[in-house]
């Protein structure tokens, strides 16, 4: 709440700092004092005119650093009511991978062929072959800004070297180390680089270390960000198959795709087509983002009334089996889409790589479910007996129905975590997301053996429940 405020707060001083200060080089200094990121969010609260002043204040510099903190949407809308000319000076200074995000978020084709000709030729070719990489993909996200030296170069040339590019690159936390042909043979640190300053004379192939961790444009980004994760890398080099050096995985462009990732993964365990909402949002498409799940959900749902319909006459002769019936299905239901949660965080981290760790994953969601049931069970038994002795019913009926509704719920949670697990698991293997396996059609498929398991059970007691 306070982060809030606080941003609030910055995006009120900003636009009254444009409406007031007519001294250009005073604004300047003052805007210097506020983050690219606060300017980028009141940027969007701005109206024609004082988006014209701030371009015109901002060095070119600083205007693309802040059109880099905005969304590829927002930054290309914005885009649609600027000049050319300073289209063609942030193109010139934005970093490849965020150029296509924004030329990705162009839907009109004619206005994605407009925009990518205002882009250098061989900065344009370099991200037209990035755009045919499809998103989940490292070369969706990849960025060719990097510092590559020959691993022939002294210290000292290397030095200079690094100190011409750093300018121009934004990562300069790992230097690259090529043969002359191109090819990745190497990588060291640039506080490596100047520690071994003392002597200027050492070639770079006797510092370097071959110890090399790298992807290609085609390695999924799961694989990219465990590599990441596990190594604790800010940068990760990207090479073709000749293992020429092409590119690199930023930590920035992790953590943005990261976040995609997990709003993804929300919307489809919630059952929804999109979960985006901003300030365009309609009644007409929120509707059209959830209205065909809860289509579908309807029909698979249609089942469920046919179970209870066939199980009718039961119900006639015990009213009673009604009763624990929505308790079933509930404890079934969420103790499916505990497991559901559990196996798609294990696919995000690439931990089911191997048929020995499904099946080992499966075999712990097994024993987890006996064991979770057999407790809810022994607890559900003791309540139920207790209920039917207020209902005033004997003993060795109440226990009957005790031991139906007891070993309904045990059976019910085993078979519940189980398909949590199985039915991601299969649709990951018809090369489909898993998380399309949502919250609400593991619920309803829960349901429905649920239903079975319960009132097959009742049937086959049914003569000593009655």
């Amino acid at each position: 709440m306070e982060d809030f405020e606080k941003e609030l707060q910055a995006e009120n001083e900003i636009i009254l700092l444009l409406n007031e200060e007519e001294n250009l080089d005073v604004l300047k200094e003052k805007l210097d004092d506020y983050h690219d990121y606060e300017i980028a969010k009141t940027l969007l609260l701005m109206d024609t005119n004082l988006r014209k002043k701030l371009f015109n204040i901002l060095p070119i510099r600083k205007l693309t650093e802040v059109f880099e903190e905005l969304d590829p949407e927002d930054a290309f809308s914005i885009l649609q009511e600027t000049s050319l000319s300073v289209i063609v000076r942030i193109f010139r200074e934005m970093e490849t991978d965020d150029l296509v995000d924004i030329i990705s978020a162009i839907d009109d084709k004619d206005d994605r062929i407009t925009y990518l000709s205002l882009i250098d030729v061989n900065k344009r070719l370099t991200i037209k072959s990035l755009l045919d990489f499809e998103q989940g993909l490292v070369g969706s996200i990849m960025n060719n800004d990097f510092i590559a030296i020959n691993k022939n170069f002294t210290v000292k040339k290397a030095i200079k070297t690094v100190v011409n590019l750093a300018p121009e690159i934004e990562f300069i936390h790992n230097i690259y180390i090529i043969d002359e042909a191109g090819v990745l043979e190497g990588a060291m640190s640039l506080k490596e680089l100047i520690s071994a300053g003392y002597d200027q004379s050492q070639l770079i192939e006797d510092l370097m270390s071959t110890n090399l961790k790298f992807v290609t444009p085609s390695t999924p980004v799961e694989e990219a960000i465990e590599i990441m994760r596990n190594y604790d890398f800010l940068l990760l080099p990207v090479v073709d198959k000749h293992q020429k050096l092409i590119g690199i995985v930023s930590f920035d462009d992790i953590l943005e795709t990261l976040s995609e990732e997990s709003a993804e993964d929300y919307s489809s365990l919630a059952g929804l087509s999109d979960v985006d909402v901003d300030e365009k949002e309609t009644v007409f498409s929120t509707i059209r983002k959830r209205l065909p799940w809860l289509i579908i959900l309807l029909f698979i749902n249609l089942i469920t009334s046919a179970i209870i319909t066939g199980y009718e006459e039961q119900l006639q002769l015990l009213p009673t089996l009604a009763v624990f019936m929505p308790l079933i299905l509930n404890m079934a239901g969420n103790s499916g889409t505990q497991s559901l949660g559990i196996i798609i965080r294990l696919f995000a981290t690439n931990q089911l790589n191997h048929k020995k760790s499904i099946l080992r994953h499966l075999l712990i969601e097994f024993l987890t479910g006996l064991v979770n049931g057999f407790v809810i069970a022994i607890g559900l038994f003791l309540m139920v007996i207790v209920f039917n002795l207020i209902r005033g019913q004997d003993l060795a009926n109440g226990f009957n129905f005790a031991f139906v509704v007891a070993l309904s719920i045990n059976i019910a949670l085993i078979v519940a975590t189980l398909a949590g697990a199985i039915v991601p698991l299969m649709i990951n293997s018809l090369k489909i997301d898993p998380a399309v396996a949502s919250g609400p059609f593991i619920t309803t498929i829960n349901d429905i053996l649920s239903l079975l398991i319960y009132f097959g059970l009742a049937s086959l007691l049914i003569t000593s429940l009655v």
